[in-house]
């Protein structure tokens, strides 16, 4: 039955174990948060602890205390009580105070017994509210601490979340100054320059076919070209008389 016991115990803890690491890594500040919350819990309980303590440790000494004053004042008296016996010369009353002495001693005998229980109940309570004490001032340096190490990570977490994007916005800018910002960009150039180059050579095209269908000039023909320009009374005159001729006329 321990085994199967001890094997359970061991089991729940690797699954709380388990558990506990994947809501860390879920949500680190969250975990955090309700670490150092349960620890705050535990100084609590553990403070209160050591208050009740302390008021049970007071209230102990002043028990033994007035035990052993008591106790002392006995002792006292029975030390009185015993030199008046020695100074007495009367039987009777040497008698008398004998009995009384007797009686008192009887006592004070029965009363050690109570002075030394009511001393280490006292010396008990004392410890145990040391204990507590001391486990309530580790409980607070560990609480501070780990609220400490929570804000500088926390600083830590943000401050490189912060240097992340900024190194991402840099990198950005960088590649969009360099002209790198998207492929599509280099693609649309290279298209521009191809529908360009398309076009001059589809334009060089039409003006050669153009060029190969268009009839030929009349005026290219010599002979025709002179014909024309005698129609059109253009002929340069080539004798002296047409020469002079030709200027008469203006």
């Amino acid at each position: 039955m321990g085994f199967f016991s001890n094997y359970g115990k061991v089991t729940m803890d690797k699954i709380k174990n388990s558990v506990i690491e994947g809501l860390v890594s879920f949500d680190p500040e969250g975990a955090t948060e309700a670490e150092i919350k349960e620890m705050d819990q535990k100084l609590e309980e553990v403070s209160i602890q050591a208050a009740k303590a302390r008021q049970t440790m007071l209230k102990e000494k002043d028990e033994a205390e007035k035990m052993v004053a008591l106790y002392n004042q006995r002792v006292e008296a029975a030390e009185i009580l015993n030199q008046k016996i020695a100074a007495e010369t009367d039987p009777v009353k040497k008698a008398s105070i004998e009995k009384s002495l007797a009686s008192l001693i009887e006592n004070i005998e029965k009363m050690s017994a109570d002075v030394d229980k009511e001393k280490q109940e006292a010396a008990e309570a004392e410890d145990m509210f040391k204990y507590l004490e001391q486990i309530t001032q580790d409980a607070a340096k560990k609480l501070k601490e780990a609220k400490s190490q929570y804000s500088q990570a926390m600083r830590e977490m943000q401050r490189a979340k912060i240097q992340e994007q900024m190194a991402s916005e840099k990198a950005s800018a960088a590649k969009t100054a360099a002209g790198l910002g998207t492929d599509n960009f280099n693609v649309a150039l290279k298209a521009m320059k191809h529908i360009t180059e398309d076009a001059s050579a589809k334009a060089e095209a039409a003006k050669t076919r153009s060029d190969l269908l268009k009839p030929a000039s009349l005026e290219e023909d010599e002979h025709v070209a002179a014909a024309l320009r005698e129609v059109k009374g253009e002929v340069q005159p080539t004798s002296l008389a047409d020469r002079l001729s030709a200027l008469k006329k203006k």
